[in-house]
């Protein structure tokens, strides 16, 4: 394959790459072009050239950028009224939109309901939390427990980094009876409890032992 044939078979792979490549990252790439190779800039402005232009680039990217913020603000209204108690079928009369269609509202509203009544359950102390919180603390702490002082037993050292194992195996026992994250303050709480007591039970199962060499 001559030079002629090899440049123009790297600028044609180029083309199929910048096809691929969303409105944003033309633009990224076009602002970096000087760098870039000559079968880079050549595929480059035919691939801009097919989509329009840039000026066509850079409209379409405000546009969509216009959306994007209109569909945040949105979400924020959303939130807000179910702050204030306001169902989701009142809520649909109450937002409107010139850049967002009705359908797209309705998708959003059901998307944001349903993201904020999850986030509101999982937040909520129910007699669950509190008792799956304390089997979970428990199991995980003892376990944990267990592994720490067998670690300092058979080392006779203390890897504190361990410390961040025993944090997510104690969350871990504490998710499982509770399903609810450590946005629960109880969850939250419980964890870094289970965790003390496993470094005292690790402590004190050492000092029973001893060091095994």
């Amino acid at each position: 394959m001559g030079n002629k044939e090899k440049t123009m078979t790297i600028t044609q792979e180029l083309i199929e790459k910048y096809r691929a490549y969303s409105d944003a990252e033309l633009m990224t790439t076009n602002a970096h072009i000087d760098g870039y190779s000559n079968e880079a800039k050549e595929a480059l402005s035919k691939v801009l050239i097919e989509k329009g232009g840039l000026e066509s680039l850079q409209k379409r990217i405000a546009e969509q950028d216009a959306i994007n913020n209109e569909m945040l603000s949105i979400k924020h209204e959303i939130i807000e009224l179910l702050n204030q108690g306001v169902d989701a079928f009142e809520i649909k009369t109450q937002i409107n939109s010139t850049l967002i269609s009705s359908i797209e509202i309705d998708l959003i509203i059901k998307e944001t309901t349903t993201n904020y009544n999850f986030e509101k359950s999982d937040r909520k102390i129910k007699p669950k939390t509190i008792i799956g919180s304390l089997i979970g603390g428990l199991i995980g702490g003892t376990i944990g427990g267990v592994v720490w002082g067998i670690q300092m037993i058979y080392s006779g050292r203390m890897y504190f980094i361990l410390v961040f194992g025993l944090a997510v195996l104690s969350y871990a026992f504490i998710w499982l009876f509770t399903k609810q994250s450590k946005k629960n303050v109880i969850v939250l709480g419980m964890t870094i409890l289970s965790v003390i007591y496993a470094l005292l039970l690790g402590q004190l199962i050492f000092e029973i032992i001893g060091i095994q060499k």
